[in-house]
């Protein structure tokens, strides 16, 4: 037990040694420690008498704060890179479109008070709504801001570490489709922590579309997991579906239906031509 604890002890006084690479910025102080000349603590201190074969001066190197501070440092600095790294990679999975990736709450003019509400609330309670397995549906005409809300809750989810899969309706499905990526397809359904599916209700209501959106549906309901939906329908197209859209669009108002604010309804001008006359004007 001695030699571990003497083993233990060198090897701490050498890695204090090595991290104070400024040995001529240090005075002697009246302690008999040679102190740091800058927070003017000692950088060395009395070896205990366990280690006295290794320390024969009877004293060893020690962490002081000028190195405890840098250190802290460096692991912050860490810290950060990992979790940038950690965002990029959550951001490379979340996406289908990189521009999805500029709609976030600091670029909101102001184009739904109402909508940015029930958004942040979304972002805010998150974890009480996974838990509740409970998602939104952010309903309206074009242009009324759907998808940028619905990716604003994404791009903060995102910088809180969770993953997200924006994705519109018809790559999905045409992915779905392909024999060599529907396993891959289905078991991100299954087990992403938001599914986003922008877009929805636009495309071809085809016998093998029809297939292929209920197992996605399904799919998600049965993971527990939340789904938040864009559509341009109206609510009446949810209370009185076609025979063959009814199973699909039971279980969506189940997952997006199920909490007081929603469906988000949208209304207003089109925010693509607000933000295209805004850039054009910028230019002048």
């Amino acid at each position: 037990m001695s030699d571990l604890f003497s083993g233990f002890a060198q090897e701490l006084s050498e890695k204090a040694r090595n991290a104070n690479p400024e040995p001529e910025k240090q005075y002697m102080g009246e302690d008999g420690f040679l102190h740091c000349s800058i927070c003017h603590e000692p950088v060395q201190m009395k070896a205990p008498e366990e280690c006295r074969n290794i320390f024969p001066s009877g004293i060893m190197d020690k962490h002081f704060r000028c190195v405890r501070e840098r250190i802290e440092r460096d692991e912050a600095e860490r810290k950060r890179r990992k979790a940038e790294e950690r965002i990029a990679e959550l951001q490379r999975i979340c996406f289908t479109d990189p521009a999805y990736m500029r709609h976030t709450f600091e670029q909101d003019k102001g184009y739904s008070p109402a909508a940015r509400k029930v958004a942040e609330w979304y972002v805010d309670t998150y974890h009480e709504r996974r838990a509740n397995n409970e998602g939104l549906m952010f309903m309206g005409d074009t242009g009324t801001g759907k998808t940028f809300y619905a990716c604003c809750i994404a791009n903060a989810l995102i910088r809180k570490g969770v993953a997200v899969w924006v994705t519109t309706m018809q790559p999905l499905l045409r992915k779905a489709g392909d024999f060599s990526k529907a396993d891959e397809v289905m078991r991100q359904v299954q087990s992403i922590d938001l599914l986003i599916l922008d877009d929805f209700g636009t495309s071809q209501n085809s016998a093998r579309n029809l297939d292929l959106m209920f197992e996605i549906i399904d799919t998600r309901a049965r993971s527990g997991l939340p789904l938040i939906i864009t559509t341009n329908l109206a609510p009446h197209d949810f209370k009185e579906p076609p025979l063959e859209l009814k199973r699909i669009y039971s279980r969506i108002k189940e997952m997006c239906w199920s909490s007081a604010d929603s469906p988000v309804r949208m209304s207003g001008a089109d925010l693509r031509e607000i933000r295209a006359k805004s850039a054009h004007n910028y230019g002048k």
